[in-house]
């Protein structure tokens, strides 16, 4: 029942902007795009309505304290140093296979 994060950095080497809108692992049981904010003196995490730009010829940083893929509802224990598989879907009807490392928080 535990949740986690998966980050990284989306290049868009096309001439087209494109935008990540979903993701699937095997891992958990939902997969979801966040953001987390900054609300007057409260951080906030919130599900991103559209997906990610990620700019042609540009790039988007996924980090701690702003876009990340959400992993809810962990279905196993995960190791430091485990490997798994993140599927990035992408607006244009791209898909992408990633390997999320897991690393300490």
């Amino acid at each position: 029942g535990a949740n986690s994060a998966v980050y990284m950095v989306l290049a868009n080497g096309g001439a087209a902007a494109d935008r990540l809108v979903a993701a699937q692992a095997d891992v958990s049981n939902a997969v979801e795009i966040h953001e987390t904010k900054m609300e007057g003196d409260v951080m906030r995490m919130a599900q991103v309505e559209g997906g990610i730009e990620v700019p042609a010829g540009g790039q988007v940083e996924l980090k701690p304290g702003g876009y990340h893929v959400m992993l809810i509802g962990l279905t196993r224990d995960l190791a430091v140093g485990e490997k798994f598989p993140v599927t990035l879907e992408f607006a244009s009807g791209a898909t992408l296979e990633v390997e999320a490392e897991v690393r300490e928080p």
